[in-house]
């Protein structure tokens, strides 16, 4: 028969203690791999773009190959070019509906607003890829769903926003 020592009942709640932070840490992990492989996916697509800068004339292919290449809870994607005011000149937007991808120009649409819009203002403003809050796409795809926003630096200037939007459950 086994005896209790003192060094065991103190390592006792040491141990409960270290599989509760265990378990918090696990979920959090858990969390953030949902949104890993989009980060993942536009830092890569984004590096295409700095190495080989996007033309008006390839960055709508460029973008639909980008989202075909990705799973389908990659909703849809854009790039906003930038003109040398800062202002969006042109922005393709490429969308999954029916199992097909369907085209969007952004731009063309002057109650769009795009220049005002969050997932567009913060990465320019703040110089740094962001995760919007939640929201519902009205008008658009009609789904609850986040955006990842990238802005794409050449030689120390931001040229454009590249975006992913993933499809989600409507927030409680």
């Amino acid at each position: 028969m086994l005896k209790k020592s003192g060094s065991a009942k103190k390592c006792l709640p040491i141990l409960i203690v270290l599989l509760f932070n265990l378990a918090i840490y696990s979920c959090k992990k858990e969390e953030a791999s949902l949104l890993t492989p989009i980060e993942t996916a536009m830092d890569s697509f984004v590096a295409t773009l700095v190495k080989t800068p996007p033309t008006a004339a390839d960055l709508s292919d460029r973008i639909k190959n980008y989202l075909m290449a990705q799973p389908k809870t990659f909703y849809g994607s854009t790039v906003s070019m930038l003109d040398k005011n800062g202002k969006v000149a042109l922005s393709p937007y490429w969308y999954r509906s029916n199992n097909a991808l369907v085209f969007l120009e952004l731009t063309i649409d002057t109650t769009y607003r795009i220049n005002t819009l969050e997932w567009l203002r913060t990465p320019i403003d703040g110089g740094k890829a962001i995760w919007t809050a939640p929201f519902f796409d009205a008008g658009g795809g009609n789904i609850w769903m986040r955006t990842r926003a990238v802005p794409v630096y050449v030689n120390g200037k931001i040229i454009a926003v590249a975006t992913t939007d993933i499809e989600i459950a409507k927030p409680n």
